[in-house]
Order: structure tokens, then C-alpha cells, then sequence
């Protein structure tokens, strides 16, 4: 990576534009970068940065990256970076985010975010870079960025900022620090996140198999515990006896249990392990297969025994049944005897009944008959009679006083004529009477109808010409209020223009108030700002002071501390030969010279004392840390400083700004608000007359609108008025013509009336045709019925009705005969059956021999239960035995399964738990450094750096000291080794702590580790070519000799091609090195220029 130009403008401590070319100091080889402190050094880098990764050093917020110095000003901050990348040349042009002053609009004033922005350009080979056509635009996007630069640098910023910034004070930190503290800054430049994973993958998975075997082991508990309980349950089962049985089998049955106690003895619940466990299974079972032999030999002879006493109780049980029935029947057959001649009666008495029944039946027919001749007779005398009175009354309805004589109606004539003509006739002369008196009602119904159209058209003519007077008095009220509502619109013909004219006048007013309160808001703001920075500026000055009082003491007592370590190191070699005289002893070689014999040993002065190296350690810690307690009061010096700075910066703008608006002069707000109000009360009055001239004219639009509906009304109703008068002339004529017709055959009652009664003669008349003709039909039923009676009693056996009647009987009482000798004849033909049975033919035999019923069944029925009970338990232990065995076989099966999975989980689990423990560096095998993995893996990354910062150190120290790694655990320390180093000093040949280096050493060794660093993480991140190296470290530490070392070795980094920036304020760096960026700082920010 070569550096050619750097350009940024409004950026952190820089308002204006600044450029740096850095062709010019590549070809100087060595530059130096200084400043005064806070003046904006580390800015330039993180401009470099920023430019690269979007992102500065310190990983400061985009937005605050914008000058302070330029937020007013509008210019945007830029960073634009001219680099060569892997041979491609590319331009890199970026803007952060930031805040910019809106100009225009109701926020005029306010602050308006701008995103961030990125371009990123291609030089074509061989181009000038000064050709703007030249350069071909790659991205331009941020994220596009970013990816490409990732692509192009092979450096995450971390490494960036570690290989090319060697910072100030971070290596002469990690030189000294614990193995953690390294490892932590290690992971950052190596990608060792799949051995972290494996790590943490590995510890999880031996916890794992370690928690899969104490599983194992509670199941295995659990597979014991249940063996004990199968084998205690088998066990009882084997120890049980059956006196039942023994006793229901009789003498020389009893079975002996031949298990021996031996077994018991040997192996019990309590001493039965995992290892035993099957043994003792397998011994259970062979005694339970014993005892079960023997058992079903005894269940099968005890089931034998009780069949056949089960046959004989059946036998018995049989004999004892049929005696019981032979003489139950004998006492059914004396019964039956007893009732035969009663069984004869009740069957002479049934043979009778069911004669006389069908006769009976006939002459209930005949009573039946006469009595509904008799009924149809009387019902046809009310008929008749029914008939009569009601034509006269019908007929007496028709006439009153006002009826001539002479008027004949049609049902006079009607029933003159009826007497005379057939039934037929007769409703044939009825129907047509029916039809002429409807035919006159309906006439009459619609002359009803005509008069009442009649009536109503009247009343609606007489309506009409009432709303005609009505719409015509509205018309002329209605003309009359246009014409004054006219008027008064003539009075309002300027208000749209008064009121265009007030509202101009308030939109001015409005504006200049606007404006003059602004002026006052912006006037008040700005005198509150520089009150505030006014107390700022005098609180930081303060703050300074104090800063610089206590970093001049700090850095005196620092200065003291070097001057004594240095004193004691100077008396430490003077009395070195005091120190060698002090170890020799008689008769031992000396250490220097080899001679046994010491005849004048150095001595100390008189009142002297030897300085020994605990004392050396004590000043040295002493020097360290008094110069770290300096630097500490340094930077907050420099930070005091930089605050007071900015503190002034802000008060100088902040009353500039003030000034400003001074100068643009004042606004009498009072005297806007008061020409605003007078605009605002014209405008209302004008709008009140607009409004009022809207209101009339609304009115008046009203009024037309219902003008023309009145006289559109009036024509209306004229016309109905016409309309509905003819048509009441023409109904009216209508009417007398149908009331003429209608005269001659009115009557007394009306039409409907009329219609009504011939209805009801008629029917009265149907109804006696009707009578007439059932009175006949009954006579022929009844003359039937006599003459079939008649036949009966002559082919019967009875002489005569009475007797038929007395021989007739009740349903019931039949029904009762039926069922006694049907009932008497079943029992017969039973008894008959049941004294033919074999089994009773063998009993009667018996009984006639003088043998009696067996009556002792109870005592083979107790044999049988004893013997099926006895047997019924063995059965009952048998199944016990199997359950508790099947149980006991699949458990054994289950264990050795399980003892197979077991093994290999064990095994498994072993393995991961070694695995786990070397990955931890737990001592395993005599290791005793106890090197984590990650450690190792860095371990090998961290020798490589070491190795090379080995050979700057013995450049720099001029063969002194050198650099190795070392895995052991440091002293006192609890965490494992891996990443810890030590000092080889060739003066002493013994290997020194980093912590025991002096100031000066620990700058050249801090800044070995830093180029050693930087070149391995280069070669890992594919050979990439960092052509441009800052060093920001402690020249002011160093010795003018220790200096020329360093600038020997940075020279040597030139010659190898490089381009080396140092950043420091050291004068004798400034005189040695001409090539400067020079950083100056002022009121109004910070500048660059350039020296070659």
C-alpha cells in the first residue's frame, strides 16, 4: 500500500481544506509528523482511516466528525485519498454524515442531517493521475466501498491501525502484560474463531456424554433396585405352602419344596451387584421352573379328583330332580280330576253362547233399523215445516207502506210457480231466481260506487280553489321580497374589493412581525450563548492551570526518579568487583580469574553500602512509576488544554455571531404587533360585510328559486281545478241514469239482503230433498233386516227370540269359558306327556318298589369346591410365577443391552472428557504448562512475531537483547502459559522479565514487537506490500545514543523501501528530520503544511 495524496477540508480540527502530498516524502524516505499537542495529528491518520474504512481510529461518531469551525460556514466535510492498492491505483472520496443549516422554508435556520457519503475510482494503467477522464469510477455506494477496500487491503481496521499506525504506548502495554492480556489483543489480528468454536463444541459435548453417564448410572441403580423386588417377589412365592391343598389331596399328597437355602446364602438382595446381578437372576429362575414342575403334577391330579366328584353330584343332583317332579304331577292329576264335571258344564254352556251369537247379532239389527226409520221420519216432518216459514217470511219481508200493490218482484212470481214442478224442477227455478237478484245487486253496488267518485270529486274541486287563492296571495308576497332584496345588493358591490385590499395588508403586517421576532429570538440566543461561553472559557482556564501545576510537578518527580535509578546503576558497576569479592570463598575457583587463592578481595569505602539488585528493582519501579503518573498528568494537561482551546473557540464565534446580528439592526416588535392587530380588525370588518353580502344574496337566490316554484304551483292547481270540476258533472250524470233503472225492483230490504234469504229458502229446501230421500232408504234397511232375522230363527235350533236371548253371554263371559277349558284341556294333554318321560317311567317304578328321594348332595358338593379351590391356587402361583419370571427374563435381556450401550457411552465420554481437559490444558500425560487450545494456536502466531521482533531488538540493541517465547505459566501466576516471553541478555546470560527493562529499552523493545507484529500479519494477509509505516511511540524516553540506535533501525526500514512517518514534538527529531508535516493550531482550527 503507497500513499500518494491526502485531501480533507472541514473535517474534526480542520475547517479548510488541506492537502498533503505524501510522493514527496516517499521519496524522503523518513518524515516526521508534529505538532503541539491536541493541534490535530492523530487527526491526519484518522483521516487515512476514515478514508479506508468509513470509520476513524477511535470510532468517533460519523456525525461529530464535521469541523466545529465550519458547521455555520456550509461546507460539507470531505476526506479524498489517492493510494495504490495491490498495483491498482485508487481514489477514495468520502463524506460523513453531517448537519447543514436549512436555508429556505418554514425551517429555514434549522439543522437538516445529510447521509454519508462514498466514491471509489480506478486510474487506468499508465494514466495521469492529474487526467480526470483518467479515472473510472468503481462504486458508489458506502457498502459498495467498503466491500471493495476489504477486498483490495486483506486488513480488518483492527490490523490496519496495528500494522500501519504503530500507536503510542499500546506495544511498551503488551510487552509488559499478563498471557490473558495478550491473548485478548492476539485474537484481534488472528482469526481464531473455529478453534473457539471447537473449544466450546468439544467442553459441550463432554458435559454432555458426562451427564449421559450419570444416567447410565442412575439406571443401572434403578435396574438392581427392580431386580431385588422381582427376585424378593419370586422368592415369597417360592417359600409359600398350601395347607388347603394338602389337606383337600389327602394322606401321601403333600408336595416338599426342595430349593435349597444354600442359594440364599451364597447371593441376597443386599449383596447382589451389577456384575452378580445375572447369576443371581438365572438361579432365581431354574428354582421357579423346578417348583412349577411339581405343582402342575399336583394341579392336574387335584382337577381329576374333582371332575369325578363332580360327575357323581351331577348324577345325584339329576335323580333328585326327577322324584321332585313325578310327584308334582301326581298332585297336578288329582287336581285335574277334581275338576270334570266342571269342565263338562262350562263346555255345554260355551256351545250355546257361540249358537245364539249370530242370531242375537241379527235381531240387534232389526232394533237398530226401526229406530232410525223412526229419526229420518221425524227429521223430514222439521224439514218441511223449516221450509214453509221461511218463504212466507221472505216474501212478508219484500212489501212495506211504500210498496205499490201493482209492483210484482221476482220471488213472488218465483214461488207462485214452485208447488207446481218437479224436485228438480224446483232448484233449477231457485238458481235463476239467485242470478236475477245478484245481477240487481251489483248494479246497485255500483251505482254506491259512482256516488261516492261523485262526492269526491266535489269535495276536491272545492279544495283546489281553495289553494288557488292560497298560491296566488304567496306570489305576490314572494315578488314582493325580490324586489327589496335587490335593493339591498346594490349597497354591497365593493366588499370583494375591501376585503382583497385587508388582507393584504395583514399578510404584510404578519411578515414584519415574523421577521422582528425572529431577530429578537436569534438576538436572545445569541447573548445566552456567549454568557455560557463565557463560563465555559473561564471554568476550562481554571482547569488548565490546575493540569499544568501538577504535570510540572509530576514531570520533576519523574526526572528525580530517573536520576536515581541512574545513580544506582552507576554505583552498582562501580562496585561490581566489591560484589564478585563478596562470593569467593576459600579454596573455591574464582568465578573471573579461576585461582582458589584470594589475597586481596575488593572492598566498598568505608561507610558504604553495596547496591544490590532488589534495590536496582525498587528504583526502577519507582522511575516507572513516577513517569507513568507524569504521562497520566500530561494527558490531562494536553486535554485541559484542548478544552480551554475550544472553550475560546466557542466564545470568539459565539460573539461574532452575536455582532452579526447587532449589525443587521433591531425590530420594534411592540409597534409590528400593533400594526398586525389594526390589519386584522379591518380585515374582520371587511369580511363581516362579504359575509353579510353572501347572506343576502343567498337569500334573494332563495327567494327566486321559490318564486318561480309558486308560480309553477299556481298554474298547477288552475289546471286541477278544471280537470276535477268536468269530471264531477260527468259522474253526477252517470248516477241518475243507473238510479233510474234500478226503481221498479227495489223493495223494502235490499239487494244483499234479498240475496241472503233466497240463499237460506234454498238450502232450507236441499235439506228437505235430503230428508225425503234417507227416510226412504231407511225403510228398505229395515224391512231387510226383519226378513233375515226371520230365516235364522227358522234354521236354528232355538224355538224361539226368547230363548236365543237367554242363551246369549257377555264377551267377557266367553272369554272366561274359552280360557278355563282350554286351560283344563292343556294341563291334560301335560300331564299325559310328563307321566310318559323315561326319567319319570323310572321314578314311578321306583316309588312302586318302595324306594324314597336321595336327599345328601351337600357333602360331594364341599368335596368338589375343596378340590377345584386347591387347584384354583395352584394355578393362581403358577401365573404369579410366570409374571414375576417373564418380568425377571425381559429384565435381563434389558441389563445386557444396556451394559453393551453403557460400555461404549463410558467409553465415548472418556474420550471427550480428554479431549475437553487438553483443549483447557489441564495436566494430562506429565504436561504441565497447561496451554489452552486458542493459547496454542496463538502461541504459534505470537512465536512468529517474536521471532521477528527478535532480530530488531538485537539490530537495535546492538546484539544485546533478543526476543523468545516461552509456553510456561509466569510466576504466580493460575492461568495457563502459551503467550509469555522473556528477555535474552547476552551481557549476563541469564533471561530477564520485560518489566525489568528501563525506559529506554522498553521503547526499543515495545517498538520490535510492533514491526514484528506488523510483518506477520502482513505475510498472513497474503505478502500485502505496506510501503507506509507510522510510529507514534515515546521518543522523548530515549537517550541521544538510544536515539541513534532507533533512527538506525528506522533507516534500515527505509532502505527496504518504506516510507516512515514519526510522530512526535521532539526538538532533536524536529533538527534530525527534515522531511515534516507540520500541524499548527489556532482560534479558528487547525492547519497542515508540508516540508521537504
Amino acid at each position: 500500500m503507497i500513499l500518494h495524496s491526502l485531501e480533507f477540508e472541514a473535517f474534526m480540527a480542520y475547517p479548510k481544506r488541506q492537502e498533503i502530498n505524501f510522493d514527496t516524502l516517499n521519496n524522503a524516505g523518513v518524515f516526521l509528523l508534529n505538532g503541539p499537542t491536541g493541534a490535530g495529528k492523530t487527526t491526519i491518520l484518522d483521516a487515512i482511516c476514515y478514508a479506508l474504512y468509513g470509520e476513524t481510529s477511535s470510532d468517533r461518531e460519523s456525525a461529530k466528525l464535521h469541523s466545529t469551525y465550519a458547521v455555520h460556514s456550509g461546507t460539507k466535510p470531505r476526506v479524498l485519498l489517492d493510494v495504490t492498492l495491490h498495483g491498482k491505483r485508487l481514489r477514495i472520496d468520502r463524506t460523513p454524515a453531517y448537519n447543514k443549516p436549512i436555508t429556505r422554508g418554514a425551517r429555514k435556520g434549522q439543522m437538516r442531517e445529510e447521509s454519508a457519503k462514498a466514491t471509489l475510482a480506478e486510474l487506468a494503467s499508465g494514466a495521469d493521475p492529474t487526467d480526470e477522464k483518467a479515472w473510472t469510477p468503481i462504486s458508489s455506494s458506502v457498502a459498495e466501498v467498503n466491500r471493495t477496500i476489504a477486498e483490495r487491503t486483506h486488513l480488518t481496521k483492527e490490523q490496519f491501525l496495528k500494522v500501519v499506525l504503530l500507536p503510542q504506548g499500546q506495544f511498551a502495554q503488551f510487552l509488559k502484560s499478563k498471557p490473558k492480556e495478550r491473548k485478548e489483543l492476539l485474537k484481534k489480528m488472528f482469526p481464531v474463531e473455529h478453534y473457539e468454536q471447537l473449544f466450546a463444541a468439544l467442553t459441550e459435548e463432554a458435559k454432555t456424554a458426562q451427564q449421559e453417564v450419570a444416567q447410565d448410572e442412575n439406571t443401572q441403580r434403578g435396574y438392581l433396585e427392580r431386580a431385588r423386588v422381582e427376585m424378593l417377589a419370586l422368592q415369597a412365592l417360592l417359600d409359600v405352602a398350601d395347607p388347603d391343598a394338602e389337606d383337600a389331596a389327602g394322606e401321601g399328597s403333600a408336595t416338599e419344596d426342595p430349593v435349597e437355602a444354600e442359594t440364599s446364602e451364597q447371593l441376597t438382595a443386599e449383596s447382589v451387584t451389577a456384575e452378580t446381578l445375572d447369576a443371581w437372576v438365572a438361579g432365581g429362575v431354574e428354582r421357579a421352573r423346578e417348583t412349577s414342575a411339581r405343582e402342575k403334577q399336583e394341579q392336574q391330579r387335584l382337577t381329576d379328583e374333582a371332575d369325578r366328584n363332580t360327575r357323581l353330584l351331577a348324577e345325584r343332583a339329576q335323580l333328585q330332580a326327577d322324584w321332585r317332579e313325578y310327584e308334582q304331577l301326581c298332585e297336578r292329576r288329582t287336581r285335574l280330576t277334581e275338576r270334570a264335571d266342571e269342565h263338562k258344564a262350562q263346555r255345554e254352556e260355551l256351545a250355546q253362547a257361540r249358537a245364539a251369537a249370530p242370531l242375537h247379532a241379527q235381531y240387534a239389527q232389526v232394533h237398530a233399523e226401526s229406530q232410525a226409520l223412526a229419526a229420518r221420519q221425524q227429521e223430514q216432518a222439521a224439514c218441511a215445516s223449516a221450509l214453509e216459514e221461511n218463504g212466507n217470511a221472505l216474501l212478508a219481508a219484500l212489501r212495506d207502506e211504500n210498496i205499490s200493490p201493482e209492483t210484482t218482484f221476482p220471488e213472488e212470481t218465483t214461488f207462485a210457480a214452485l208447488p207446481s214442478l218437479e224436485p228438480a224442477e224446483q232448484e233449477i227455478q231457485l238458481e235463476a231466481l239467485l242470478d236475477t237478484l245478484r245481477a240487481l245487486q251489483k248494479k246497485d253496488a255500483q251505482l254506491a260506487d259512482e256516488e261516492a267518485a261523485a262526492a269526491a270529486l266535489l269535495k276536491q274541486a272545492n279544495s283546489l280553489e281553495q289553494d288557488k287563492s292560497r298560491a296566488e296571495k304567496t306570489l305576490n308576497d314572494l315578488t314582493a321580497q325580490a324586489e327589496q332584496l335587490a335593493e339591498e345588493l346594490a349597497g354591497y358591490s365593493t366588499a370583494d374589493e375591501e376585503r382583497t385590499l385587508a388582507a393584504h395588508l395583514v399578510t404584510e403586517a404578519q411578515q414584519k412581525h415574523d421577521a422582528a421576532q425572529q431577530m429578537q429570538q436569534k438576538l436572545d440566543a445569541a447573548s445566552a450563548a456567549v454568557a455560557a461561553a463565557q463560563k465555559q472559557s473561564k471554568r476550562t482556564a481554571t482547569a488548565e492551570q490546575k493540569a499544568q501545576e501538577k504535570w510540572q510537578a509530576s514531570a520533576q518527580q519523574a526526572l528525580a526518579a530517573t536520576e536515581e535509578f541512574k545513580n544506582l546503576q552507576v554505583l552498582r558497576l562501580a562496585q561490581a568487583s566489591s560484589l564478585l569479592a563478596r562470593e569467593l570463598k576459600d579454596g573455591e575457583p574464582c568465578a573471573v580469574c579461576g585461582s582458589v587463592e584470594h589475597p586481596a578481595p575488593a572492598r566498598i569505602a568505608e561507610g558504604e553500602q553495596l547496591v544490590e539488585r532488589a534495590d536496582l528493582d525498587a528504583a526502577k519501579e519507582r522511575e516507572d512509576k513516577a513517569h507513568k503518573q507524569a504521562r497520566t498528568h500530561e494527558l490531562a494537561k494536553d486535554r485541559a488544554t484542548k478544552a480551554h482551546q475550544e472553550a475560546s473557540e466557542a466564545l470568539a464565534a459565539a460573539r461574532t455571531q452575536y455582532e452579526t446580528l447587532v449589525a443587521q439592526g433591531e425590530c420594534d416588535v411592540e409597534q409590528t404587533a400593533a400594526q398586525l392587530q389594526h390589519a386584522q380588525t379591518r380585515l374582520a370588518q371587511a369580511q363581516s360585510r362579504v359575509t353579510a353580502r353572501d347572506g343576502v344574496q343567498a337569500k334573494a337566490e332563495r327567494v327566486r328559486v321559490e318564486l318561480q316554484k309558486a308560480q309553477e304551483a299556481l298554474r298547477t292547481i288552475e289546471g286541477a281545478a278544471v280537470e276535477a270540476q268536468t269530471r264531477h258533472r260527468d259522474a253526477a250524470a252517470r248516477c241518475e241514469a243507473a238510479a233510474a233503472q234500478l226503481a221498479p225492483a227495489r223493495a223494502a230490504v235490499g239487494f244483499a239482503q234479498r240475496v241472503e234469504a233466497v240463499e237460506g229458502y234454498r238450502a232450507a229446501h236441499q235439506r228437505l230433498a235430503r230428508a225425503v230421500l234417507l227416510l226412504g232408504q231407511a225403510r228398505e234397511r229395515h224391512a231387510l233386516a226383519a226378513a233375515q232375522a226371520e230365516r235364522l230363527l227358522a234354521e236354528s235350533s232355538f224355538e224361539s227370540a226368547e230363548l236365543i236371548h237367554a242363551a246369549v253371554r257377555t264377551p267377557e263371559r266367553v272369554d272366561a269359558l274359552e280360557q278355563a277349558v282350554a286351560a283344563y284341556e292343556l294341563e291334560h294333554a301335560r300331564l299325559l306327556e310328563g307321566f310318559g318321560r323315561e326319567a319319570i317311567v323310572a321314578v314311578a317304578a321306583r316309588a312302586a318298589a318302595g324306594e324314597q328321594a336321595p336327599d345328601d348332595l351337600q357333602g360331594v358338593r364341599e368335596r368338589v369346591e375343596q378340590l377345584r379351590a386347591a387347584a384354583h391356587r395352584l394355578t393362581l402361583r403358577e401365573g404369579e410365577r410366570e409374571s414375576v419370571l417373564r418380568s425377571l427374563q425381559a429384565l435381563r435381556g434389558e441389563y445386557a443391552a444396556f451394559r453393551a450401550q453403557t460400555a461404549q457411552r463410558y467409553d465415548r465420554a472418556q474420550m471427550l472428557a480428554n479431549l475437553a481437559a487438553a483443549a483447557r490444558g489441564d495436566t494430562l500425560g506429565g504436561y504441565e504448562h497447561q496451554v489452552d487450545l486458542v493459547s496454542y494456536v496463538l502461541g504459534a502466531e505470537f512465536e512468529r512475531i517474536l521471532h521477528s521482533a527478535s532480530l530488531h531488538l538485537d539490530r537495535m540493541s546492538e546484539g544485546r537483547y533478543g526476543m523468545v517465547f516461552s509456553d510456561h505459566r509466569a510466576k504466580g501466576s493460575r492461568s495457563g502459559g502459551g503467550l509469555n516471553l522473556e528477555i535474552t541478555d547476552t551481557w549476563t546470560g541469564e533471561p530477564r522479565e520485560a518489566s525489568s527493562l528501563s525506559g529506554g529499552e522498553s521503547f526499543l523493545a515495545s517498538l520490535s514487537l510492533a514491526l514484528g507484529l506488523a510483518e506477520v500479519v502482513q505475510a498472513n494477509n497474503g505478502g500485502i506490500e505496506l510501503d507506509t509505516l507510522f510510529i507514534d511511540e515515546g521518543f522523548g524516553t530515549l537517550d541521544a545514543e538510544t536515539l541513534d540506535m532507533v533512527m538506525g533501525t528506522i533507516e534500515s526500514l527505509r532502505d527496504s523501501g518504506r516510507t516512515i512517518g514519526l510522530i512526535s514534538h521532539v526538538e532533536e527529531m524536529k533538527n534530525r528530520i527534515p522531511a515534516q508535516i507540520v500541524v499548527e493550531k489556532g482560534q479558528n482550527g487547525s492547519s497542515v503544511r508540508v516540508n521537504s
